[in-house]
């Protein structure tokens, strides 16, 4: 055993203070924001630099809890310092990098977006709110899957009635192009 403090190994106070460090992120993490400011300009390829960053602070204590703990297991065996350490930062190397990949693919992905996509709309039925008339805007509904009840500001090259229905034919800056449907 190399260097105990108080009776402890090295690697498990590693392990102890980022459990502890964990714990305190889990615990306080809703009521105040902990972290730093560094400018590393990180591409995460596939991940498309969204979501978790690699180095974020939960990661990180993750990563200390692993290298700690395995490093702790590893030299109660008696295994060569070196062997060691080599083999309890792979092994949390790992471990984070896998705790990064699935906090990006299975929840930062699967959170849904309410922005809705003009662009993604032209085609779609929509109901006139607020009757449109040539050369003035109208208001058009359309039932989105992002947000549901969505409303867009309309003009068209006739008369429309409220309550009609109408075809989205395109949009310029934010106002639907509509046409009555027949």
């Amino acid at each position: 055993m190399a260097f105990p403090i108080l009776g402890l190994s090295v690697y498990l106070w590693i392990a102890l203070i980022s459990l502890v460090f964990l714990m305190v992120l889990v615990a306080f993490g809703g009521y105040f924001d902990v972290g730093g400011d560094a400018d590393v300009d990180l591409d995460y390829g596939e991940f498309g630099g969204l979501g978790v960053s690699p180095l974020s602070p939960p990661l990180v204590a993750a990563f200390g809890t692993s290298f700690g703990s395995i490093g702790a297991l590893l030299e109660a065996q008696g295994i060569h310092p070196l062997l060691v350490a080599s083999i309890a930062a792979i092994s949390a190397i790992v471990i984070a990098l896998g705790l990064f990949v699935f906090v990006q693919r299975f929840l930062v992905r699967a959170q849904t977006s309410s922005d809705v996509r003009p662009a993604e709309l032209v085609g779609r039925d929509a109901q006139v709110l607020i009757p449109i008339r040539p050369g003035t805007q109208g208001q058009i509904l359309v039932i989105t899957e992002e947000r549901g009840r969505t409303l867009f500001p309309a003009v068209a090259g006739e008369d429309i009635p409220r309550e009609a229905i109408v075809e989205i034919l395109g949009f310029s800056g934010g106002v639907a192009n509509v046409r009555k449907k027949s």
